[in-house]
């Protein structure tokens, strides 16, 4: 059994990236820490499952195109084994990612890549937002 935490350590949002690219990587996470979100980072699949089970993580962005495991494989992985906040995969090709993985892996959006500041922000802040409102 995993032991999740249970509660955010900070008020800030907290969002794991993960990708292979650094350089990505980076642009992504500079432009979230300057919108005051708790960043935090993985090279790759097993990297982003050992972070969401030792840290409180309110929303992952993960590259669908890694090697080893790809985003598709990680998110499988991390569902499994019981975290359920918001995903949302990046990718160069969204064509590529399949519907039915979206839908049951629960992912909330697919992010084109690269895309501007804006966007990035955007789609954060949304994902955010619904994850932190009361269902009705």
């Amino acid at each position: 059994m995993v032991a999740w935490p249970v509660e955010p350590l900070s008020p800030e949002p907290s969002v794991l990236i993960t990708d292979d690219n650094d350089a990505w990587r980076k642009v992504v996470e500079d432009i979230l820490a300057r919108e005051g979100f708790l960043t935090r980072q993985a090279t790759c699949g097993e990297e982003a499952i050992e972070v969401v089970r030792t840290q409180w993580i309110d929303i992952v962005l993960i590259d669908f195109h890694m090697p080893r495991l790809d985003g598709i494989q990680t998110l499988r992985l991390i569902r499994r084994s019981g975290y359920q906040r918001a995903a949302v995969i990046m990718t160069a090709h969204p064509e590529e990612v399949p519907a039915t993985e979206v839908r049951e892996l629960r992912v909330t959006t697919v992010l084109p890549k690269p895309t501007d500041r804006q966007r990035i922000v955007t789609t954060v802040t949304t994902v955010i937002r619904r994850t932190l409102e009361p269902e009705e």
